[in-house]
C-alpha cells in the first residue's frame, strides 16, 4: 500500500500501518470504531441515538465485531503503530470505558500488556446518551498515551496542561463518530510532532489540527466517501497565522 504525506490513503488501518517503514512515525493519534454494534444492539435507544449520531453506523463498516475479536483486532493496530514509532515518540488513542452486561470495561484492555502505556488523560467531554437504571451516565472518554522512552512533550511548560481535559464533544457532523478538533489541536500544541499519522481519518481531524500548526500528516481511511470529504474540509483549513503561534510558544516557556 503506497503511502503519502498530507493525503488520506483509502484502505483497511492494519494494511497501511503495517506497511509503514519501521520507527519512521513520531507521532500517532487517533480515535478507533468504538465496536458499539449499531446494526446489532442499538434498539433500546434507537430514538435518541439516531438524532444525534447515525443508527447506521458507519458507511462501510458496521462496528459489530464479537468481543474477543475486536480485542485482538485493536491489539494488532497498536502493536502495528508501535513498530512503525520512533524512538522518540508517542501514541495517543482515545477509546472509552463502557459498562457491558454489568462490567465495566476499560480501554486499557485494547493495549497489549507488552507496550508501555505512561499515562491516561481523562478526556472530560460533558453530556451523554447512554443513560441507563444500572450505571451513572458516563461523560469522559480516555487518551491513553503509550511511549517510547525518549518521548517528550515540547516543553516542561506544555506539561502544565494537566491530565483531565474539559473539551466539549462535537454536537453535530455528517460522520457518525468524530472527535473534536480542539483535542487534538491540544495534542499538537503540547507535542508539536514533525509528522503526525492517524490510520482512522474518519473527518479528518488529526489532518486539519496538523495543517493548523504547519505539521505533516498521513493517514488512512476505509471510506472512500468519508475520505473524500473529509480532504475537502482539510483543504479549506487555514494554517495559523505566525504571530500566534509566537504567542502560543511564549505559554509554554
Amino acid at each position: 500500500m503506497i503511502t503519502q504525506l498530507n493525503t488520506i490513503t483509502v484502505g483497511d488501518a492494519l494494511e497501511y500501518l503495517e506497511a509503514l517503514p519501521p520507527a519512521s512515525v513520531p507521532l500517532f493519534l487517533f480515535s478507533p470504531p468504538y465496536n458499539l454494534g449499531h446494526d446489532s444492539r442499538r434498539t433500546t435507544s434507537k430514538k435518541a441515538w439516531q438524532a444525534k449520531i447515525v443508527t447506521d453506523g458507519y458507511d462501510t463498516f458496521d462496528d459489530a465485531m464479537p468481543s474477543d475479536e475486536y480485542i485482538n483486532w485493536q491489539h494488532s493496530i497498536l502493536r502495528a503503530c508501535w513498530r512503525a514509532l520512533a524512538s522518540n515518540g508517542a501514541i495517543f488513542y482515545n477509546h472509552k470505558p463502557r459498562v457491558l452486561d454489568g462490567v465495566l470495561v476499560e480501554p486499557r484492555i485494547y493495549v497489549p500488556s507488552d507496550l508501555v502505556i505512561r499515562q491516561r488523560i481523562i478526556w472530560a467531554r460533558g453530556g451523554g446518551l447512554n443513560h441507563s437504571a444500572m450505571f451513572y451516565l458516563p461523560t469522559y472518554e480516555e487518551i491513553l498515551v503509550l511511549a517510547k522512552p525518549l518521548f517528550r512533550l515540547r516543553s516542561r511548560g506544555a506539561g502544565t496542561m494537566g491530565d483531565v481535559w474539559n473539551i466539549s464533544c462535537v454536537q453535530s457532523s455528517w460522520h457518525p463518530a468524530p472527535f473534536p478538533l480542539p483535542l487534538a489541536e491540544r495534542v499538537m500544541e503540547t507535542v508539536r510532532p514533525a509528522l503526525v499519522c492517524d490510520p482512522f481519518m474518519g473527518s479528518g481531524t488529526t489532518a486539519k489540527a496538523a495543517k493548523r500548526y504547519g505539521i505533516d500528516w498521513m493517514g488512512c481511511e476505509k471510506s472512500a466517501a468519508y475520505a473524500a470529504r473529509a480532504t475537502l474540509e482539510i483543504e479549506a483549513i487555514q494554517p495559523r497565522a505566525l504571530a500566534m503561534i509566537a504567542d502560543q510558544e511564549e505559554m509554554f516557556v
